[in-house]
């Protein structure tokens, strides 16, 4: 029986669609998710579903994963899930996050997207992205804005660009290692997450 414990084990069983792995990686992962979103929300219920989608967004984009700290991308995951819906209902000015952290979980709270402080690395952070999608070919320039801007299905960008739904796949993932290459060596471990995980949202 493999030994899924072992973090490179278990990503490189859920990249190649070990649905144990990811049986595994929900029952591990799922409670310690729903206390940290608890933090945030204070509704069960919103909590459950959030969470549920991000395991849901993870499996779905588990072919484009890089070689990260799978933990680490789903707090992400939730923690900006949760900050997303506090926007949503427009009442995120009025919500203090308690910065009284403990542990290993003191990253997962960094949110400089909110924070005036970090506003310089917001921009900065701006510019990066932008660097990299210049670099990318018009096709897949265009793919990525189409999904990640538009919020286009892989269904609707390749009905609309009249190409396969594979081909829009394809250069989607490419884009992405692009994003991961970039990133992964400029910034801390924790910003870097950050920006994956709002990719593969």
């Amino acid at each position: 029986m493999i030994d899924f414990s072992d973090d490179k084990t278990l990503l490189n069983s859920i990249k190649s669609g070990d649905n144990q792995a990811f049986e595994y990686l929900f029952k591990v992962y799922y409670p310690r998710l729903h206390r940290y979103a608890i933090r945030f929300l204070k509704d069960e219920d919103i909590a459950h579903d959030i969470i549920q989608e991000c395991f849901m967004h993870l499996w779905e984009k588990r072919a484009t994963l890089s070689a990260i700290s799978i933990a680490s991308l789903l707090f992400a995951m939730v923690r900006n899930g949760c900050l997303n819906y506090i926007k949503h209902i427009s009442i995120v000015e009025k919500y203090q996050i308690d910065t009284k952290l403990e542990g290993e979980e003191r990253l997962y709270y960094t949110d400089f997207f909110l924070d005036a402080e970090h506003k310089l690395l917001y921009d900065e952070l701006q510019e990066q992205v932008k660097i990299v999608m210049d670099k990318l070919s018009p096709r897949s320039r265009e793919i990525f804005i189409m999904s990640r801007f538009k919020g286009l299905k892989n269904r609707e960008i390749a009905e609309t660009l009249n190409i396969s739904t594979t081909a829009v796949e394809k250069q989607i993932s490419k884009t992405l290692r692009s994003f991961s290459d970039h990133f992964k060596n400029k910034y801390p471990l924790d910003i870097y997450i950050i920006i994956i995980a709002w990719l593969i949202r």
